[in-house]
């Protein structure tokens, strides 16, 4: 029982990463529909690096000495930052924010079953029961909702493989990035993951049509403020909070909370963008939370 309390500081964590990504995709669904998404995907991990570079000079850093670790943070960020993010603002883009949030329903299970399988993480019975609950829910929220309005010119079943890629992706990242972790500091662990990612990004962002993607995001200036709130919020705040909840709690735990992030964009779309909330679409919420109060609960 000794280490409870560190286990549910990494839950309560995974929540605000949830919250903050909640903020940030509502954001990035009304103001960056018109930015390509790998453009999109780059300006976002360049404010977060900035903002992680002005914390860990402000805390200080602690780099890691061996190589295995190194390369571990870099292969996280590449997956799910670089690729990961890009494949979600895609299927955004071609299949809608809804939809696209109920297929990645499907990281919780498959980060549980990776970890099971790769390094012998059991979840208890509660914890099981709160992840499908949870899961459960979220399928059921998305689903009740109209999706998006499609922007992209694209075949849905480009987008839906774009959405299973995105979610595939971010299991395999909150695995490798849990096991690295340990011993790293969150601030130090997450620039390490941003800094590759960037660079892979802004080779391909660069080697297919230049800096015009990134002139994009601030056509007009406005949207380039908003867009500027939405990263600092979701990769910089978020990624801080969802690498706490990897580093101290379980894995299928920390996604199937981090996952809960479409439950919260139900308040903030009625209160900030004038959205209604259906009453099933309310009963369902509420279902959401008591599954992660469970998966708390059994921990």
């Amino acid at each position: 029982m000794a280490d409870a309390p560190v286990r549910l500081l990494g839950e309560m964590a995974s929540l605000g990463a949830a919250l903050m990504w909640a903020c940030s995709m509502s954001l990035y669904s009304r103001f960056g529909r018109l930015v390509p998404a790998s453009g999109l995907n780059l300006f976002k991990n360049l404010i977060a690096s900035s903002c992680l570079l002005i914390t860990g000079l402000a805390l200080g850093f602690h780099w890691p000495t061996d190589a295995w670790t190194v390369g571990a943070f870099a292969l996280s960020g590449l997956i799910g930052l670089a690729l990961g993010d890009t494949l979600l603002f895609r299927a955004i883009k071609t299949i809608g924010v809804q939809r696209t949030s109920v297929i990645q329903c499907l990281s919780p299970p498959l980060a549980a079953v990776i970890a099971w399988l790769a390094f012998d993480e059991r979840l208890n019975h509660w914890q099981w029961i709160g992840l499908l609950t949870t899961t459960g829910s979220l399928t059921w929220l998305v689903s009740t909702r109209r999706p998006a309005r499609v922007l992209a010119p694209v075949p849905a079943f480009h987008g839906i493989l774009a959405a299973v890629g995105a979610a595939i992706c971010t299991s395999l990242a909150v695995i490798i990035l849990r096991r690295s972790l340990q011993g790293v500091d969150v601030v130090t662990g997450t620039l390490m993951r941003v800094l590759p990612a960037i660079v892979v990004l802004s080779m391909l962002s660069f080697a297919r049509s230049g800096i015009e993607p990134m002139r994009e995001v601030f056509r007009p200036a406005r949207n380039g403020a908003v867009l500027t709130l939405a990263a600092f919020m979701g990769t910089f705040i978020g990624l801080l909070l969802m690498s706490t909840g990897a580093k101290y709690a379980k894995a299928g735990v920390t996604t199937a909370i981090s996952s809960t992030y479409p439950v919260w964009i139900l308040p903030i779309a009625h209160f900030l963008l004038g959205e209604k909330v259906s009453l099933k679409a309310l009963l369902s919420t509420l279902l959401a939370v008591a599954g992660v109060a469970i998966m708390m609960a059994g921990a």
